[in-house]
């Protein structure tokens, strides 16, 4: 089956367990192709209940949490709910982005984990279950050119960390995941590219002077050149990890997945600060550089 994302491989992995799946789609089309793949690797998808659910609208949340009341029932509440969803927002700096490139990507990545959690806790608590949210390595280490990404992600592992605790008394358990880079459509480098080349063309004049369209071309072509060196296409890695998280008897608190995320920036985030500043200064003098300096 070909697999395009991390969500969509765990669903079809715990059906292949023989495991009951609830999955939040946002479209219709992502229902139906759902659908489709679970009848190709399983041969039916009974096991699988596939609904609408934005995690941007309360009210879609609210509706879809009664909706699993019912269905869970039968089950004594619900055992693990994995919060998948998630957008990088613009690849570029600061200056080209406004506060609604904030807000958006935090919807997504912080407000909505936290909106989803929060709706469905009453039913792991009956269950005695697990919450497993997929942060990032951009959770330990903030990255230049991805700050709405980072800020929403340290936001989404803090409150995973702080509800690790409090509910520990209820019998949940809560992990966090830490995926370093890896080619799923978060990081289709066309829509990364469009991106880029959006934020460029709405920036302020004087932004455009101080950087210069040398710059914006050479951070395009830096941004594709690193995602191609450090990207991985083994995407089950991570999907191993959040099964491992719902399934283990013993599951760990934080998974790290990826190379990168092992050998490179989890050993990275534990430096002092002023050693880290050292090495992004030395990495600066190959990236490039705003006309103004």
């Amino acid at each position: 089956m070909n697999i395009k994302g991390f969500g969509r491989g765990l669903a079809s992995k715990c059906l292949e367990h023989g495991m009951p799946v609830f999955a939040g789609c946002l479209t219709q089309q992502g229902i139906e192709s759902l659908r489709a793949d679970a009848r190709k690797s399983i041969g039916n998808g009974r096991s699988l209940d596939a609904f609408l659910m934005d995690v941007t609208s309360d009210e879609s949340v609210g509706k879809v949490a009664k909706l699993l009341e019912e269905k869970c029932e039968k089950f004594g509440g619900l055992h693990a709910v994995v919060n998948n969803a998630g957008i990088t927002g613009k690849h570029i700096s600061d200056d080209f982005l406004d506060i609604k490139e904030y807000l958006k990507v935090a919807e997504i990545n912080l407000w909505g984990p936290i909106r989803t959690t929060m709706s469905v806790k009453k039913l792991l608590k009956k269950a005695r279950g697990r919450i497993v949210t997929v942060a990032s390595i951009c959770a330990r280490v903030g990255l230049p050119g991805l700050g709405p990404y980072t800020v929403s992600k340290f936001g989404v592992s803090a409150y995973c960390d702080v509800i690790r605790q409090e509910l520990r008394p209820f019998g949940i358990s809560v992990h966090i995941l830490e995926p370093g880079f890896f080619d799923t459509p978060l990081i289709n480098r066309q829509k990364i590219d469009g991106e880029i080349l959006e934020a460029w063309e709405q920036a302020p004049s004087e932004i455009k002077k101080e950087y210069g369209e040398k710059f914006f071309n050479d951070a395009r072509q830096s941004s594709q050149l690193f995602l191609n060196t450090i990207a991985s296409s083994n995407i089950s890695l991570v999907i191993d990890a959040y099964f491992h998280a719902i399934t283990s008897k013993y599951p760990r608190s934080r998974y790290q997945v990826g190379w990168d995320s092992i050998l490179l920036f989890i050993p990275f985030s534990f430096l002092p600060t002023g050693i880290q500043d050292y090495i992004f200064a030395a990495a600066g003098l190959f990236l490039p550089k705003p006309a103004c300096q």
